[in-house]
C-alpha cells in the first residue's frame, strides 16, 4: 500500500514543482541572508521546538513548502479511495482502515521529509559560512517537520469528505483545534522552562518541554488520521451515530478539554487532556468484531444442481 502511494505521489506535479521551487527559493534566501546580514541569531539554550521567532528567510521557505504546501497534497489522497470504491476492495484483504490511512500519512510525510533532507547542503553552508549554531538549526528543523506532520494529517482528514464546503469546514475545525489545543497543552511546560533558566531544574524542564512537544505532535497527527479512518467505515449499526461526526465532535471539544485540564492542574497537566482526547477519538470509531471464542459461520455454498436425466 505504501509503495503504491509513494509511486503515485512521486509522479504528481504536487511533488515535482515544489521540489524545484524549494531549491530555487532556498538559494535566493541564503544569498539574501549573507548579502544583507539577516541570518538568524544564536540559539536559545532551552528552545528546541516551536521556535518560529528565530526563523530567518531560509527557514520560512522551508516552512512554506515542506511544512504547508506539500502536505496539502493530502487533499487528493482519500477521494480516489472513497469515490471509486477502492477502499472496499482493500478492506477485503488483510489491510484494515487504520493501515490504509497510516500508509497514506507515512507516504506523504515521507515525501516532505525527503524534500526537506535535500536542504541539508544549505544547512551545512549556513553552519560553516554563516556561523549559525547547530542547536538553532536543529530547533528550526524540528519545528518544520512537526508542522508538516500536523498539516499532513489535517489534509488527509479533510480529503475524506466529498463537498468542497465540508472539506473547508473540517480543515478549519481541525486547524483551530490543533492551534488552540496545541498551545494550551504546552502551557505548563513553557512556564516551567522559562522560569527554570540557569537553575538546577533547567535540564528536567527541557526534557518535560520536549516530551510535551513530541506528544502534542503525535496526538494531533493521530487525530487527523482518526477522522480519515472514520470515513472508510462501510457498515454502521442502527444504534450508532455516524463515526465521522463523533470524531469531529471530539476534535472540536479538544481545546475546551485541554483548557479545563490546564486550569485544574495550573497548566502542568494540560498534556493529559491531549492524551485523553486522543484516547476518546480512537475509541469513538471501532469496527464491531465477533469475539474470538465464537466459531465462524459455515460457508454459504449453494448445493450442486441435480444431475441431468
Amino acid at each position: 500500500m505504501s509503495v503504491k502511494e509513494l509511486r503515485q505521489c512521486l509522479r504528481r506535479s504536487s511533488f515535482v514543482y515544489p521540489f524545484l521551487l524549494i531549491h530555487l527559493f532556498a538559494t535566493a534566501a541564503i544569498f539574501s541572508e549573507f548579502k544583507l546580514g539577516m541570518t538568524s541569531g544564536r540559539a536559545s539554550a532551552h528552545a528546541m521546538m516551536w521556535n518560529f521567532a528565530s526563523f530567518s528567510s531560509f527557514w520560512w521557505v522551508a516552512m512554506w513548502i515542506c511544512g504547508l504546501l506539500m502536505p496539502l497534497a493530502g487533499l487528493l489522497l482519500m477521494p480516489q479511495e472513497i469515490e471509486e470504491g477502492n477502499h472496499e476492495i482493500l478492506l477485503l484483504t488483510k489491510l484494515t482502515r487504520w493501515r490504509i490511512v497510516l500508509g497514506k500519512f507515512i507516504t506523504l510525510w515521507g515525501i516532505c521529509l525527503l524534500t526537506f533532507s535535500s536542504l541539508f547542503p544549505y544547512i551545512i553552508i549556513r553552519y560553516f559560512i554563516g556561523g549559525i549554531e547547530w542547536p538553532q538549526e536543529l530547533a528550526n528543523s524540528i519545528t518544520v517537520l512537526s508542522t508538516s506532520a500536523i498539516i499532513t494529517a489535517t489534509s488527509i482528514a479533510a480529503s475524506g469528505f466529498k463537498s468542497l464546503a465540508a472539506k473547508i469546514g473540517v480543515f478549519t475545525l481541525y486547524f483551530f483545534s490543533a492551534s488552540v489545543g496545541g498551545t494550551l497543552s504546552m502551557i505548563g511546560s513553557s512556564i516551567w522552562l522559562h522560569s527554570s533558566t540557569a537553575s538546577k531544574w533547567a535540564i528536567p524542564a527541557n526534557i518535560f518541554f520536549h516530551l510535551c512537544s513530541l506528544i502534542t505532535t503525535i496526538c494531533y497527527s493521530l487525530l487527523g488520521m482518526f477522522i480519515a479512518r472514520s470515513r472508510l467505515r462501510i457498515a454502521i449499526l442502527n444504534y450508532e451515530m455516524k463515526p465521522s461526526s463523533v470524531v469531529l465532535i471530539v476534535v472540536g471539544l479538544a481545546p475546551f478539554v485541554i483548557g479545563m485540564s490546564a486550569a485544574v492542574t495550573c497548566g502542568f497537566g494540560s498534556i493529559l487532556g491531549t492524551l485523553l482526547i486522543t484516547y476518546l477519538a480512537w475509541n469513538s470509531d471501532i469496527s464491531p468484531k465477533a469475539p474470538k471464542s465464537l466459531p465462524p459461520p459455515p460457508p454459504n455454498i449453494p448445493s450442486p444442481p441435480p444431475p441431468a436425466p
